[in-house]
């Protein structure tokens, strides 16, 4: 091989890796704006999960309590390619629902709660289940699932915790 033909194909490697570099770049700061609660919320559809959500234990609202975004409850923490796959599976699911105003029955949706919402979320950052000073009632429950004698999930019993009484607030509209 010739010096013009090395020459060429390092610039070409070189062109190549800056495209790269600058693709990955966008789509780490699309990804991450994506995130965001004003996006999610950017939407008429999800302007009473956001409403319900403000007010409840883990909402923008509620003092003293750990506030969590959408995508901390609605994607998995399985890791990156999970997430990702789970994000862009999601996102045109809901655009494609958005564009072709398909009307979605939520109440009925919301039976389905565990399909969609990730346990991994809750354990992020609720680590220790059974700690001392926690009422009976929780100390059996959390220690039957601590130790898998049971099939149920966080949100089969704490099933308010997102979005407060979304029932009511689904069949008000």
């Amino acid at each position: 091989m010739s010096r013009k033909q090395n020459g060429s194909i390092i610039l070409g490697l070189c062109i190549g890796l800056c495209l790269a570099v600058i693709l990955a770049l966008v789509a780490a700061a699309k990804i991450h704006s994506s995130n965001q609660i004003e996006f999610c919320t950017s939407c008429h559809e999800m302007k009473t999960f956001y409403q319900t959500w403000r007010t409840a234990a883990h909402g923008q609202a509620n003092k003293g309590a750990v506030k969590a975004r959408c995508v901390d409850c609605h994607l998995p923490e399985d890791g990156l390619l999970t997430y990702l796959g789970t994000k862009a599976k999601a996102g045109a699911k809901d655009y494609l629902a958005h564009v072709s105003a398909k009307k979605v029955d939520w109440v009925a949706n919301r039976n389905k709660r565990e399909t969609y919402t990730y346990e991994t979320g809750c354990k992020k950052c609720h680590k220790k289940l059974v700690v001392p000073g926690i009422p009976i009632k929780a100390f059996l429950a959390h220690r039957a699932y601590e130790l898998g004698e049971t099939d149920k999930t966080c949100i089969s019993c704490h099933h308010n915790v997102g979005h407060g009484d979304l029932l009511l607030a689904l069949n008000n509209q």
